[in-house]
Order: structure tokens, then sequence, then C-alpha cells
């Protein structure tokens, strides 16, 4: 393009660009040619901080694997309650999401042996397990997962002047119980309103808090199997 005014002769303005700018593009391409040779050096964690990492991976995979608990399922005494609702309820429970299945294991139900034994007692039978059970409630003795099938069928006048379904009492005590199989003793009630914990007696007292038939956050944890995701 020629441009003239009155002060000049006419002036190519593409070539006078071109001869102006090619130097300064011939300087960008070198400059980016140099930092693409360049190599940023590798940075490697110290040898502590990539064991604690492999370890911390490790620990990691190991709670999020999936661990098969069995058990079987018996009775003692004269039973009158449905033995098939029983098992199924029992076994509807285990495996709930909001239970012990938490802990990232699956109870299975086998036909004899496995890890542990549930049972379903009649009331008079109940001491027959242990000198630590009792006529009145549930209880855990060695294998033994035992539900007094009083309690069962009537839940308790605590849980039920607190407006606590019998569903979701037996939700609780198979919980409660199975807490014990799985290393848990006793907890108490953190503060009024709060939920109960699981392993508080909650058949007895609900000591201020409100009837909870599942396991709380601080209680997913399990000696008898090794986890621990509190």
């Amino acid at each position: 393009m020629l441009f003239s005014s009155a002060a000049g002769p006419m002036v190519n303005l593409a070539s006078t660009s071109q001869s102006t700018f090619t130097p300064q593009l011939q300087s960008l391409e070198t400059l980016s040619s140099v930092a693409a040779s360049i190599k940023v050096p590798v940075l490697e964690d110290p040898t502590w901080l990539q064991q604690q990492n492999a370890a911390e991976a490790a620990q990691k995979k190991n709670n999020n694997a999936t661990k098969t608990v069995t058990y079987s399922v018996t009775s003692k005494g004269a039973i009158t309650a449905d033995m098939a609702e029983f098992k199924a309820q029992a076994n509807a429970t285990l495996n709930d999401s909001r239970g012990w299945a938490r802990l990232g294991v699956t109870f299975q139900e086998v036909s004899s042996g496995g890890m542990f034994t549930l049972v379903l007692s009649e009331a008079s039978q109940m001491t027959s397990f242990s000198s630590g059970c009792g006529t009145e409630y549930s209880c855990r003795a060695g294998r033994y997962v035992v539900i007094n099938q009083d309690r069962w069928l009537g839940a308790t006048s605590s849980w039920n002047q607190a407006g606590g379904s019998l569903r979701d009492y037996r939700h609780m005590v198979i919980n409660h119980e199975t807490g014990h199989w799985l290393g848990h003793d006793h907890e108490s009630c953190g503060g009024p309103g709060q939920a109960a914990p699981v392993m508080q007696q909650q058949s007895i007292s609900l000591q201020g808090c409100s009837f909870n038939p599942w396991p709380i956050a601080t209680e997913l944890w399990s000696t008898q199997l090794g986890i621990d995701k509190r």
C-alpha cells in the first residue's frame, strides 16, 4: 500500500512493516525454541513422605474393601415368633446402608457355623448362654448374639414411651448386640436431645437422648474385624 502526504514522498507501508518486525519475530521464535528445549527438573518427595503416602493409600484401599461376615441363625426354647421373619429382618438390618454395613462389610447368612451365631431365644432360656445374660433383655455371649424373644415381640417400655416403632427397636437390638460381637462396650448419651449411640442401653433408658437404631459416626470401628472408619 502506498501512502503520500504533503510532507514527503510516497511510502510502501507493507514493505516497511515487514522489514521492521521480521527481526523481532525471529527473536521470538528463537526464544520459543530455547524454552521448549529446557527440561523442568522433577522434584521427588523425601523418602519418609513417600512411605507415609504409600501407607495411607494402602489403609484407604483396605478400608474401602468389602469384607464378608458370615453368620448362622438358630433358636432356643419355645419360639412363637415367626423365624422366617426374624431371619429376613435381621439380615435386612445388618446389611442396611445406615448400619454396620458402613464399615465396608456385607453380612451373609450361612446354614451353619459362620463367624457368629444369631439366636432368637425364649426369655427363660437366656441365662443358659451366660451368667451375664438375664431373662429381661438381650445379650451377647462369646460367639452368640442372643435376642430375647419377649423384646423382639414387644420392645421395652422405655422405647415404646419415647415413640419408637417395633421395627426400629428390632433394628436397634440387632445392631446393639452385634455391636458387642464387633468389639464394642456400652456407651452413654452424649447430651440431651442428641441421637443415642446404638451401643447405649436404649432398652433400659434413653438418658435424655432420642432413640436411634443405627451406629453413629464415632462407633464405626471394629476390633473384631480390624476396621476403623471414624
